[in-house]
Parts: C-alpha cells; structure tokens; sequence
C-alpha cells in the first residue's frame, strides 16, 4: 500500500537565487503552502538554507528534497538529511510529464543556466540595445553582474542588456536550433522572466528567435518551481497525475519573415482569413482553452498545424528573419524601439 504524499519542503539551489517551496496534498492537486525565494549566498550557502529554513518555520521531521544547479548544492543535502535530485534528473523528469501532458518534445529556456562568458559577443549584443552605448559599458555590466549574479536590472537599458543577452543564449540552445517540429514546445523559467512585470518584453524576445517559418507554443514558469516540480516527480511519481498550477500559457507564436497570410479555423462554421504586412505585429486575442488550426495558404505545401492560445493568443510577427540589426547603428535603435512600442500595444488576456 502506497503512502500518502507527505508535506515536504523543496529547494532550487540557482546561482543567482535559491528559490525554496513547502508543498502538500489537497485532494490531489499539489499546494505550494509558502515559497522564499532569496539570493545564493556563494561560498556560504548555508548561510542562505538557515535563513530560509527559519522563515519558513521548516521542523526537522518535515521530509527535504535539494536539487540546484551548484555542485555545492549535493553536498547541502546530505548536511540537511535531504535527498538530492540532479538537475538533469529534473529535466527528464519535467520534459517526460509534459510529454504525457500533450507538450510534446518541449524545449526549456531557462535563464538561470546560462552565465556570460567572452565567447559570446558584444556586438551581437549591444545589437538589441535601443540606447547608444560603448562595447565597455556592456562588459563592466557584465562583469558587476559576476559579482552580484542575483541583481536584477532597474534602468531601462540594462533592462536592454538583459534581454540581449538572453536572445543570443536562447537562439543558440541546440534543441530550440535543431527542433524539427512544426511547432516548437517552448518551457521559459528563471528568476529574469518569472519575475518580469512586463510580459509584453518576453513575447517580443521570443519573436525575435523564432527564425521565418517557425511557430512556438509558449509556457511561462511564474513561480520558479520548474525544477523543484521536476525533483518532487522524481521521488512522488504519484503526483504527475495531480493539478499543479505554476505553468502560464502565453499563447502561440509565429514568424512569417516578412508579409504573410494565414487562415484560422477556430472550430466555427466560418474560418477566418488575416494577412500582415512586412514589419507588422499582430495579436489575435485567444484563451488558453481554445485550439486552431492554422493553414498557410502561401506556403509551397499549405502548411497545416494545430495551437492554443494564452495570455498573447495568436502572435503574428511580419519582420525579416534574420532581424536586420547592427550595434551603434542610429535605424537599428530606432527599429528596436518601434518593435517595443507595437508589442506593448497588444493586449494580454490574463
């Protein structure tokens, strides 16, 4: 006879942030009772695990589970009696019940796991920055962020800085380039986008990844439980059959690579047919619930595909893939800048 799920408090250890979670059992749908999420403190984790353990009132009989991506984090938990979990058994784990859940082959974006390092460019960088700024004002932005990995930006051109970084790791992650799928399955998580206000700046830096042709559907990790969930399923099988609540869906997203057209069939007696010009961004408002077949009539085989909507439905992106984009370039900011204003334009469905 299989025991009940017992209330058990679980830990991200991040480079940045380690996000902790006590979760328990309502009628099979996993309770997350109360999260702490707190910068790692680096070379003294403990430090950071007593102060969320004591303001979280966690006993010492409450079962623990750690998984992180620090190779400190395996030996925290055998001092704190907890079971580790890698971070790649998360993974599987969390792809595999998505498999089961009909998002099939998802690709996760997760920003916690990328660093900067100098093989990446600073001129493809400071290609997405809407400001004028030097290639040494990126890299002492950079090198400030190596020593406080958990700041977050405030000033509107860090905010810039960012997400260019995350462009250049997100367009570059081997399952997102290589994905044969008609539809991309795209997970993000981490600190940056989880805890961004403004969704509206995530949708446009996953339009601009999506090369011409390719479509994603999106999910959003707004409580950073990705891996934690992904460590719980490996030690409850059980609970891959329970509601959880931690996962957004932010809609479906298209680039045509210029002007495109496409018919909507929503499961009415009529379809409907839209078409954008080259440069434009449209919204088509569609609930979470709704499924359309999509068939684009321009293609050489009237493509067919199957989405959702979300928070965005429908994005239409009309720009040119690859975004014609030079750092220091006067049109390069000024497009940047349009772009920002027509997506913080459309309306989101929450």
């Amino acid at each position: 006879m299989s025991q009940p799920f017992p209330k058990t408090f679980v830990v991200d250890i991040g480079r940045s942030y380690t996000d902790a979670f006590i979760v328990s059992n309502d009628k099979n749908s996993l309770v997350i009772e109360k999260k702490l999420s707190l910068p790692t403190s680096n070379g003294d984790l403990a430090f950071t695990l007593n102060t969320i353990i004591g303001q979280l009132n966690v006993s010492q009989e409450i079962p623990k589970i750690f998984t992180g991506s620090l190779p400190e984090a395996e030996t925290q938990a055998k001092d704190y009696g907890a079971i580790f979990v890698s971070q790649d058994d998360t993974t599987k784990e969390v792809t595999s019940w998505l498999e089961k859940n009909s998002f099939k082959g998802a690709v996760i974006l997760d920003a916690g796991s990328y660093s900067y390092n100098p093989t990446i460019k600073v001129g493809n960088i400071g290609a997405f920055v809407t400001k004028e700024i030097s290639e040494t004002d990126i890299e002492n932005y950079f090198g400030n962020k190596s020593i406080k990995p958990q700041s977050l930006p405030v000033k509107p051109i860090e905010l810039d800085i960012e997400e260019a970084f995350y462009r250049i790791v997100f367009s570059s992650n081997n399952n997102f380039v290589s994905s044969k799928s008609d539809v991309i399955n795209v997970v993000i998580s981490g600190a940056y986008f989880s805890k961004a206000p403004k969704k509206t700046r995530l949708a446009l830096v996953i339009l601009d990844i999506l090369s011409k042709g390719r479509v994603a559907q999106v999910k959003l990790d707004t409580k950073l439980f990705l891996h934690s969930f992904g460590a719980l399923l490996k030690q409850h099988p059980e609970i891959a059959d329970w509601e959880v609540e931690f996962l957004k869906d932010l809609g479906a997203f298209i680039s045509f690579g210029g002007h495109g057209r496409v018919t909507l069939d929503y499961g009415f007696a009529d379809n409907q047919e839209i078409s954008i010009v080259e440069d434009e961004i449209a919204l088509l408002p569609s609930p979470k619930e709704q499924k359309i077949k999509i068939v684009f009539p321009d293609s050489k085989e009237k493509k067919k595909i199957t989405v959702t909507g979300g928070s965005f439905g429908v994005l239409l992106d009309g720009r040119t893939k690859p975004l014609r984009l030079a750092f220091g370039k006067t049109e390069s900011r000024s497009a940047l800048e349009r772009w920002q204003e027509a997506i913080e334009k459309v309306e989101m469905m929450e």
